[in-house]
């Protein structure tokens, strides 16, 4: 199960990127198995040589593309996830159903795309689909991430990502937690403000039992480094669920022919430890 004091995730549940991709370069998407299996074996050899790792990671797939991945791990006796959304949809909707169709790790990962100034009635049903999944999860054992993406609109770029969507981010998490929606980790984009992730940490506190993992959105390491240390003095950080800052390059490059899957798997184990390096170096 997942450690509440600390999680070093690795996010591979990626389909609609891998799908406009793949399309893109006539490349067929049943490769896309292919892709995941590589990441599965560069978190496999991080596991191998990082004792963090093996303590404290993790590993999030989906079961349309993965499913033997999924299956492999469970067995491996990893802790792996599967994602409830449908791919890249707004609102909400789900990959399958019933849930026990894709949900087939030990815990569930929803993303939730969210603005206060969306229609009423799309919130609305958005906040029934997370009560659904959260009772589902319960009844299941399942412990339950819940990401959520706030996209910018009108607002000035430095000042909502310093304010706006920390603010935002908060309000949506204070208000699930008046309709009892009470996941293990909110799944959380970074800031580079310290203020906007005391902001974050407040709103994620007022639930003792919930956490925070923040997420990459394909960006450099080195950015990430600063969104890591923005939330150094968050007691509610706990780690990160980071994905294709990871493993997108190298796996590309293996989809193309440019790399053997044992050189990708490789490359996508160096990038993963030195996520875990970041973010130790962060706490200290």
């Amino acid at each position: 199960m997942l450690n509440n004091d600390r999680v070093y995730m690795l996010a591979a549940d990626h389909r609609w990127q891998w799908e406009e991709w793949c399309d893109a370069r006539q490349i067929p998407r049943e490769r896309i198995g292919e892709a995941k299996r590589v990441a599965y074996n560069g978190f496999l050899l991080a596991r191998d040589r990082s004792p963090n790792v093996r303590e404290f990671g993790a590993l999030l797939v989906d079961a349309q593309y993965a499913s033997p991945v999924v299956a492999d791990a469970l067995e491996a006796g990893l802790d792996v996830g599967t994602p409830a959304e449908q791919a890249g949809a707004f609102p909400l909707g789900w990959s399958t159903d019933p849930f026990e169709r894709a949900l087939t790790g030990a815990f569930v990962k929803v993303l939730v795309r969210y603005r206060p100034d969306d229609e009423e009635a799309i919130r609305d049903g958005q906040w029934q689909k997370l009560d659904a999944l959260q009772t589902w999860c319960r009844g299941a054992g399942k412990p339950l991430v819940v990401e959520i993406l706030v996209a910018r609109r009108s607002e000035a770029e430095d000042e909502f990502e310093a304010v706006g969507r920390p603010a935002m981010l908060a309000g949506f998490i204070r208000e699930a937690y008046r309709r009892e929606l009470t996941p293990q980790f909110w799944k959380i984009e970074g800031t580079l403000a310290r203020e906007g992730a005391r902001t974050i940490d407040r709103a994620i506190a007022a639930n003792a039992a919930c956490r925070q993992i923040i997420l990459g959105k394909a960006a450099e390491i080195a950015t990430i480094g600063r969104w890591f240390a923005a939330a150094a003095d968050s007691p509610t950080a706990s780690g990160f669920a980071i994905g294709r800052s990871v493993f997108w390059e190298p796996s590309a490059a293996f989809l193309s022919g440019a790399k053997t899957a044992e050189q990708a798997a490789a490359d996508i184990a160096g990038n993963y430890l030195q996520l875990v390096d970041v973010w130790r170096q962060s706490r200290v």
